[in-house]
């Protein structure tokens, strides 16, 4: 039995659209390079996990299903969404799953490779990660409850969430103090308004947020409205309304919805009695 993510880059084939192919080869190679100086940077992860690229697409595999296995296994998946999204932009989302797998060797011919692989935890990770519109990995019920049993640190940035009428969990990569700081912010709001506020932005802020206090969240949302409305608000006020409409789209999390109501409410209040 193994742990299996899959990873992969969100609006990849949108990205592609509009690079030159020599673009396109160089964009490739810099996400490629970003893993293996992570890998080089963090020698325990050779100790126990496995790894290939295909495209745009990042599968790492334990070697086991120890405790250790597991953590090096989020924590790898957590180091390398940070690194691509501070390094290129990039945004990766993906899904964990446990079971049988297996990466086969197989003879190779000179313009023919092989890059062979097997097991149901693979394809179950690949299914789970377009299962919501979030930025973060999607972790299975088997894997969700071992992270619980092993009390590793990293639990607390993995969520359950009832979505519909399924129970899902996420783990995060962005946590609130990692986007509060200004470059990491501006850089997400930047990427959210390039992709016109895809539904997965508002929910990844969901979940950075999840856990803190209101008053913690209220520095997120000021922060974000700063950056939105730039040097005048007269000018930019069309960036702001972009937000704040889309934050109301069928797909956004309610309990987003709520908390940012929530958040409004005080601004208007607090501007009323200035």
């Amino acid at each position: 039995m193994k742990y299996v993510a899959y990873l992969d880059i969100l609006g990849f084939k949108e990205r592609l659209k509009n690079l030159e192919h020599q673009l396109a080869k160089k964009f490739i190679s810099d996400f490629a390079s970003t893993i293996y100086n992570s890998w080089v940077s963090n020698p325990e992860y050779e100790t126990y996990l496995e790894g290939f690229i295909v495209s745009d697409s990042f599968i790492i595999n334990t070697k086991n299903s120890s405790v250790d296995s597991l953590h090096s296994l989020l924590d790898a998946i957590v180091d390398v969404c940070q690194s691509e999204f501070l390094q290129h932009g990039v945004i990766l989302r993906g899904g964990i799953a446990k079971g049988e797998y297996n990466k086969l060797q197989a003879k190779e011919l000179k313009y023919l490779g092989k890059g062979l692989i097997v097991g149901q935890a693979y394809i179950d990770a690949y299914l789970l990660e377009g299962t919501i519109k979030t930025i973060g990995t999607v972790v299975s019920e088997e894997v969700y409850e071992d992270i619980l049993a092993s009390n590793i640190d990293i639990v607390s940035r993995v969520f359950e969430e009832n979505i519909g009428n399924e129970k899902k969990y996420i783990l995060s990569s962005f946590p609130l103090d990692f986007l509060n700081e200004k470059k990491n912010l501006e850089k997400f709001v930047t990427l959210a308004v390039s992709s016109g506020w895809l539904p997965h932005y508002y929910n990844a802020l969901y979940f950075s947020m999840k856990n803190e206090s209101g008053s913690v969240v209220n520095i997120l949302f000021d922060n974000i409205f700063k950056i939105l409305s730039g040097d005048s608000y007269s000018e930019n006020w069309r960036n702001v309304d972009k937000f704040i409409k889309g934050a109301f789209n069928e797909s956004v999390f309610r309990h987003f919805q709520t908390r940012f109501l929530t958040y409004l409410r005080s601004r208007i209040f607090s501007e009323e009695k200035g």
